[in-house]
This record gives structure tokens, sequence and C-alpha cells, in this order.
């Protein structure tokens, strides 16, 4: 992603449907959404944690993110977050791209598992990680403190071998 994507990214960063269930606050302006980028761009360059960008090929544009949030390399574990559009929900492009990068995780970057949270009440977060494969895990209570409250998270998994087992 670029500062190009700017526009793109304030258009489904600013509904507060999308950031309803993340750790971030819908994005008031472009400045936002510019700033957002540029951290981004900076972990790139650093060749730390980022996340890419889910581009839709018809329409050619930005329409989401998805990649890891967090990479224990002492015990090969990562943990994947992703948003999307609401234009694009339930179409199947998270799952797509969850899958892509659950591949990438254990592929490049030697991962033997990768999790996922999502707050309880987040059914379509969840139902994406069901479709990619991860096992549920049980209930983090009041695991983050988000936007002023207390979370539970419900965590998936998915291990190396399951996932090979499970693409053949």
């Amino acid at each position: 992603m670029t500062l190009a994507d700017a526009k793109d990214l304030f258009e489904y960063a600013a509904n507060p449907e999308v950031s309803k269930y993340t750790n971030w606050n819908a994005h008031q302006s472009l400045k936002d959404s510019r700033y957002f980028l540029n951290v981004v761009s900076e972990r790139y360059k650093n060749s730390q944690l980022t996340e890419w960008g889910i581009v839709h090929k018809a329409d050619r544009k930005l329409i989401g993110t998805c990649g890891f949030v967090e990479w224990d390399m002492s015990n090969n574990r990562g943990e994947i977050g992703y948003a999307l559009s609401q234009k694009y929900w339930r179409q199947g492009y998270m799952t797509e791209a969850v899958m892509v990068v659950i591949h990438f995780g254990f592929k490049k970057m030697d991962l033997n598992r990768i999790e996922a949270r999502c707050q309880v009440e987040n059914i379509a977060s969840a139902g994406v990680m069901e479709k990619v494969g991860m096992k549920f895990e049980g209930i983090l209570r009041q695991q983050m403190l988000i936007k002023g409250s207390y979370w539970d998270l419900k965590m998936y998994s998915i291990l190396r071998q399951e996932f090979f087992d499970k693409i053949g």
C-alpha cells in the first residue's frame, strides 16, 4: 500500500461499522488514513510486521487489509488481523485473503502456529476463521482494553500440519 491508496482506505475506514470490532476508531479525515499508510510503509521498509492491501481486481481499488499483527519468532507463532470495506462483506474476499496470508506465514515465515482473535459478537470474523480451517480454542475473558471497555475475545488457531493436510 502507498499514500496513493489514502482515498480508498478512508472510504471504508471512516465507516463505524467497519471499525466496530477493531482496536482502532473510524478515520475522521484523510489525514488519519495517510498516517496509517505511513506507519505501514515504515514497518515494511524496516522488515517489521505489516498488513497487506486487498485490492479488488475489477474495481482496481483498495478494499481492505490483512496481515500479521504479531510475530513471536522464538516460538514460530504469528497472529493475523484484517479489515474489509462493508461493500465487500460476505462475498468471500476476506476468506481468500486470509488463506493467502496463512500460506505465506507457514511457507515464508516458517511459522508453526497462526492465531487470530475476534470480539465474541463478531460472528462474521469468527466465520472467516472457521472457513480457513482455524480451530476455536476458547474465550479470553476481558483480554484487551479497547475503546474504553474490556473485550472478551474468541481465540482461533491453525497449525502448519493442519493447514497443509487441508490444502493437500
